[in-house]
């Protein structure tokens, strides 16, 4: 079972959203036993691709690929990914695929997975139409996110080309995280100053109107936490199957 925790009212955050630029961090989100448990299964109970990019490719590699590379190979690999960021957008992350984990019949399912059913449940997808003031709201996607110590996403906006992409959020699970880690979510304004920061706080969730000027800022090297989340967009466009494959 995930609840939202009921000191939180759609209608009234919907006021303070919409007078802050359309971006906002709720704390204690949910209910704590529920949180704490989606935690304990991205820490213990889900498989974590290493996904950068090259250029416009994106590079997902899952773990039973990465198990076979020597210490060399994957060092020359992160060669590459510093050199590109240097000039160029980049990211580099651990992520599970759920989107495709889950549509897929014959994949294994995750337990992680229920967090995206929950968020398509119907009583789940009005609330957050009604706190975001956006009823064209049909679906939410989903990945789940792990950075560590030297992984970062470069600036970026969100935007989609079909325009799909209507609220980003972050469900960010990281206990006892320290402001001197990095890994904020931060957005800039036009003279590159950062105008907004989020510290991913354990049981917060992150929502801003999409397209954004963005990143996470790079974990750093004495940063002994994890930074786990489920991420995605509320999206408008039709979901590529229904919901109901798994169980909340």
């Amino acid at each position: 079972m995930i609840r939202i925790n009921p000191d939180h009212d759609p209608a009234g955050l919907a006021g303070a959203y919409a007078a802050s630029g359309k971006r906002m961090q709720v704390r204690d989100f949910l209910v704590a036993e529920d949180a704490a448990r989606i935690h304990d299964i991205l820490k213990t109970q889900t498989p974590w691709w290493l996904v950068f990019n090259e250029g416009a490719q994106v590079r997902q590699l899952p773990p039973e690929y990465l198990a076979t590379l020597s210490q060399a190979q994957l060092n020359q690999m992160l060669i590459g990914v510093q050199e590109r960021a240097r000039r160029e957008y980049q990211y580099l992350y651990q992520f599970h695929p759920m989107i495709s984990t889950y549509f897929t019949p014959s994949a294994p399912k995750a337990p992680i997975l229920a967090v995206m059913e929950w968020l398509n449940r119907p009583a789940t997808l009005d609330w957050f139409r009604t706190l975001l003031g956006r009823p064209e709201i049909q679906w939410a996607d989903a990945h789940a996110t792990l950075f560590r110590s030297g992984n970062f996403l470069k600036e970026h906006t969100d935007a989609d080309d079909a325009n799909t992409r209507v609220t980003a959020y972050v469900l960010n699970f990281s206990p006892g995280w320290q402001r001197d880690w990095g890994g904020f979510l931060q957005f800039f304004d036009a003279h590159n100053d950062v105008e907004a920061g989020f510290c991913p706080a354990f049981n917060a969730i992150n929502l801003f109107d999409v397209p954004q000027d963005h990143s996470v800022g790079m974990l750093s090297s004495f940063c002994t936490g994890h930074r786990y989340s489920v991420t995605g967009w509320f999206r408008s466009d039709p979901p590529p199957g229904p919901f109901g494959r798994v169980a909340t």
